[in-house]
């Protein structure tokens, strides 16, 4: 009888430690780093750091990304929608890129180098016997040192004749595409908050912390050659420092936001040549801007400019350039405790991508459709034709459509 329990007893302490060692190997569940909220399309997971720098090329394919790890991510954006995403990465060599610049052709981007404080460009290039790409450094092109601190602001032209870079040592630099500097400016705006380079390549606005936005025009005469950079106009309205501005894609229409706590959408396709001033077409408030850290904050236009995306802190508030009466909700922490560093739209407009931890968010362009709404419902008392109009009739209920599925 003894015997008989002692066999059970070592049974059962023999399971138990066979339990244990299976314990011991069970592997942890992962931590779902997902966004929930219904604009949120992905959140595309592969750097271990912060990542610093995104951009979407214009053949709307390729998005890029880079990351205090030193990594360069390149993904497709075609998978933005599906469970997986294809990418490649590459640890740069000797250097970590903090910016990044998509060239007009797709093939090629600018970073800003953060041990040399200068520019250098990077192509892509397929890898022998692979559709992959890999980084490959342009050693031919050389830019020189030019700023004292940090680069924060990085692009290469739609027209690809330059590139421009800043810092907050005051002076936006301007090279031709060889790396040699075109000219220095020193705009007097006392601190530099943004600068940003209008999509077809005409103008470089910049702002800080006087209440005026400072818009420059880049000149090339007709073999292409550059001959000056003039100050074209100012987006005037503003009470206090201007945080950011942003054009969209025909820099037709521009949009500020200040510590004032105000938004202002200006009409900039004007005859500034003749005098003409930038007007103010629309303006709204969003208290978290009042009082603000200028280095909290991020705006970006969409292509169309129908709508703009503004960050403070971890903060995402999107609104609608045409209608200033919606409030669209706003999307609070989507970074944790991180600042969003860079807001991005797709070419398309459809979407657009932040970041400011190690993950990027992507969403859904809601506002646009609302947008879409305004300007089509203007549209259609000046359209003739029972079949020009049932179109925009059936677009303005397709938009309605889209703002009622993620809007209640």
């Amino acid at each position: 009888m003894n015997g008989a329990e002692d066999a059970q007893k070592f049974e059962a302490e023999r399971k138990l430690s066979k339990h244990r060692k299976t314990e011991h190997h069970w592997k942890p569940k992962m931590k779902d780093v997902s966004y929930d909220h219904k604009w949120s399309v992905t959140t595309l997971k592969g750097h271990t750091a912060d990542v610093t720098g995104i951009d979407f090329a214009q053949d709307g394919k390729k998005f890029v990304s880079v990351s205090t790890d030193r990594s360069a991510f390149l993904w497709d954006c075609r998978d933005f929608e599906e469970k997986e995403h294809k990418c490649v990465s590459q640890v740069l060599e000797f250097d970590t890129a903090t910016k990044v610049s998509f060239s007009p052709d797709s093939k090629s981007m600018v970073f800003a180098m953060k041990r040399m404080n200068k520019l250098s460009v990077f192509k892509l290039v397929r890898k022998e016997g692979s559709t992959a790409y890999k980084f490959v450094h342009v050693e031919n092109v050389d830019f020189p040192v030019v700023h004292t601190q940090d680069i924060l602001y990085c692009g290469i032209s739609s027209t690809g004749k330059y590139l421009m870079s800043a810092s907050l040592d005051m002076k936006i630099a301007l090279y031709d595409i060889h790396g040699s500097v075109l000219k220095v400016l020193e705009p007097k705006l006392s601190a530099l908050f943004d600068v940003t380079l209008s999509p077809d390549g005409r103008f470089i606005a910049a702002c800080g912390f006087t209440p005026d936005v400072f818009v420059y025009e880049v000149l090339f005469n007709r073999e292409g050659s550059f001959q000056e950079v003039k100050r074209a106009f100012d987006l005037k309205g503003h009470n206090s420092g201007v945080f950011g501005v942003a054009f969209n894609c025909n820099a037709s229409r521009a949009v500020t936001v200040s510590r004032d706590g105000y938004w202002r959408i200006f009409d900039t396709d004007i005859r500034y040549s003749q005098g003409q001033e930038a007007t103010i077409v629309n303006k709204g408030e969003w208290s978290m801007l009042k009082g603000a850290n200028a280095d909290h904050i991020r705006l970006a236009m969409s292509p169309s400019g129908g709508c703009f995306a503004v960050s403070c802190d971890s903060n995402l508030k999107l609104f609608s350039s045409e209608d200033d009466s919606s409030d669209f909700p706003m999307l609070p922490n989507i970074h944790g405790n991180h600042n969003v560093n860079v807001i991005r739209f797709s070419p398309c407009g459809r979407f657009l991508a932040t970041c400011g931890d190690r993950y990027i968010r992507i969403f859904r362009n809601i506002p646009e459709y609302q947008s879409d709404i305004v300007r089509l419902t203007k549209n259609i008392n000046y359209v003739s034709g029972d079949a020009p109009r049932r179109r925009i009739q059936e677009q303005i209920e397709e938009a309605k459509k889209m703002i009622q599925m993620y809007c209640t």
